[in-house]
């Protein structure tokens, strides 16, 4: 197997890192219509538009307007069982709170649709795998061995976590 010497760069465009997200959204939005860009917001804050609950089970897939109507539909994904007839009774509060994170109307109704394959959200049990990333003390010294050359902190504390997540992804 070859072993790879990894080159930082000192130029400055290398100095700052930026998330995906910062880079690829506006550029996503930049290419979708209008009608898009109201989806794409809903499903990527799902969990902050609507409370915790709901969005452990319960997705937004998609929007479409209506031209006719002059209507826009939410598509939502929810596993089976009682969790639609849950939707249903809830649907003029989410109506309320996605339109009210909006500031307008912006959705009219919702479309609920089961799958049998979706699996309940814990978002607690995210944070708790988290907290448990502890490493033995030669585990922690290789990372600060492999990182001692790196002059950004910035850069060395994100490489290290980078580090702690693949050897704790490991033991798993």
């Amino acid at each position: 197997m070859k072993k790879y010497k990894i080159n930082i760069s000192e130029e400055p465009h290398c100095q700052d890192l930026e998330s995906l997200g910062s880079i690829f959204i506006p550029l996503m939005e930049g290419s979708l219509s209008a009608e898009d860009i109201i989806g794409t917001e809903i499903v990527i804050n799902w969990q902050d538009i609507i409370d915790k609950e709901i969005a452990t089970f319960c997705n937004p897939i998609k929007t479409k307007f209506d031209h006719k109507k002059n209507i826009r539909t939410l598509y939502l994904e929810v596993p089976t069982g009682g969790f639609a007839l849950e939707i249903q009774h809830k649907e003029q509060y989410i109506l309320d709170k996605i339109n009210a994170y909006f500031g307008y109307q912006a959705i009219h109704r919702l479309n609920i649709a089961q799958n049998i394959n979706m699996q309940l959200k814990n978002f607690e049990e995210k944070k708790n795998k988290k907290a448990e990333l502890k490493l033995t003390k030669e585990e922690n010294d290789h990372l600060k061995d492999i990182t001692k050359e790196i002059k950004n902190e910035k850069l060395k504390k994100i490489l290290i976590n980078i580090g702690k997540n693949v050897i704790s992804s490991q033991k798993e």
